[in-house]
């Protein structure tokens, strides 16, 4: 098509010609309008499927303490959709592991999971990050016994705010500070 002449058909037909086809002001606007239509959709498509990542959450990557006790909470960037952590204590030198934990990007939805080794038959407990404010991230499973909520809370650099909610927004909070 590219080598073919083109050539301006009379002002009647108001159109051009490639090869044998004639191609006419209101075929031009329909294509016009379909090539417009198919443009809009792709990029309304790439808007709505973009894809999550975890920069939001980077606060976290670090060693946490609980204030005040031997708790801590790690977390380490594996890629830009998912974080690995861990819940453990230290008792007379002895470190324990009480929970291993991963924030992930899975179907363009940011999960947080726990899994506790004596709690739910060791079965990992997915959290749907349902409320993203500045500074508040409150990932939710309402069919969940307890929590049902786990939030967390950026304070500043060296301390965030952990809350873990029951039903009725029952539960408890600490804060950890970086070590």
């Amino acid at each position: 098509m590219c080598n073919q002449k083109i050539r301006i058909i009379n002002q009647k037909n108001n159109g051009l010609r490639f090869g044998n086809n004639a191609l006419t002001h209101n075929s031009i606007k329909k294509m016009f309008k379909k090539s417009l239509i198919m443009s809009l959709m792709f990029i309304v498509f790439n808007l709505c499927h973009s894809q999550q990542d975890l920069s939001q959450l980077e606060f976290l990557i670090g060693i946490w303490q609980v204030e005040g006790k031997q708790n801590f909470e790690s977390w380490e960037k594996v890629n830009d959709t998912v974080f690995t952590g861990k819940g453990y204590k230290i008792r007379d030198g002895v470190t324990t592991i009480s929970e291993t934990l991963t924030v992930k990007v899975s179907n363009n939805n940011i999960y947080y999971e726990a899994t506790v080794p004596d709690q739910n038959d060791g079965s990992t407990i997915p959290f749907k990050l349902n409320t993203a404010q500045e500074d508040l991230f409150s990932f939710e499973n309402a069919d969940h016994d307890f929590p049902k909520k786990i939030q967390y809370q950026f304070i500043n650099d060296q301390k965030i705010k952990v809350n873990v909610l029951g039903g009725n927004d029952k539960g408890f909070s600490f804060y950890f500070t970086r070590q």
